[in-house]
């Protein structure tokens, strides 16, 4: 997972980076806009999931885009676009019912713009030197939370998901860019899923305390 990926490592997550503002849009040679998708069932996936997460998360990007290169999902902070490589999600989201697991995804990605609006990047850093990992556990529980809200809505299976969280894990503890341990990123989601609240504001807040009891040591 791609997490805050295109600023996050070269500007030590600082919430704004370079001179100037991007332009709008799906900029990259192999970007195009979700709404031109012309697979009608993956379109009508991702434009509703798109929907969904702005009005859950209460904001909204300037631009949602596919890649037709990139292998993963990542956050723009520049650009304040959410990218998506196309054969990533075809491939996360199959066979049909591993769906969820791919919208997992895209919400852990939304997170990062939830935390970016509200400048939390540089509080979650400050909580544990681990900073790339304080961000990555709390976008994990604010992706935990809006699934958990989709739950309501959707066939979820919350234990296909926290496994997915699990594997996303990496060992590299003595490295700047470790995002959370196989059962660090697991606890996190589904503490995240199993918190019962439609205020993001609020769900943000306990993921928090969460991150922050947890020490991301």
């Amino acid at each position: 997972m791609g997490g805050v990926r295109t600023y996050l490592t070269a500007c030590a997550v600082a919430i704004t980076c370079g001179a100037g503002a991007a332009q709008a849009g799906c900029s990259g040679p192999y970007q195009y806009g979700v709404d031109e998708l012309e697979q009608n069932v993956v379109k009508q996936v991702l434009v509703t999931t798109r929907d969904e997460i702005e009005r859950f998360f209460d904001f909204r990007f300037d631009a949602f885009c596919m890649d037709e290169e990139e292998y993963g999902a990542y956050y723009d902070i520049q650009a304040n676009t959410l990218v998506v490589g196309l054969e990533f999600f075809l491939e996360v989201a199959n066979p049909p019912g591993n769906i969820n697991r791919a919208i997992g995804v895209i919400a852990h990605e939304a997170a990062h713009a939830f935390q970016t609006k509200h400048g939390l990047l540089n509080m979650l850093v400050e909580v544990n030197p681990h900073r790339v990992k304080c961000i990555e556990l709390h976008a994990d529980f604010l992706a935990g939370g809006y699934m958990g809200w989709r739950s309501r809505l959707y066939d979820v299976d919350v234990t296909n998901m926290s496994e997915m969280f699990y594997e996303l894990g990496d060992g590299q503890t003595n490295v700047d860019g470790h995002h959370g341990l196989g059962a660090e990123r697991f606890l996190s989601f589904r503490q995240g899923f199993q918190t019962v609240t439609d205020d993001e504001i609020t769900l943000s807040s306990m993921g928090i305390a969460y991150v922050s009891q947890a020490k991301c040591d």
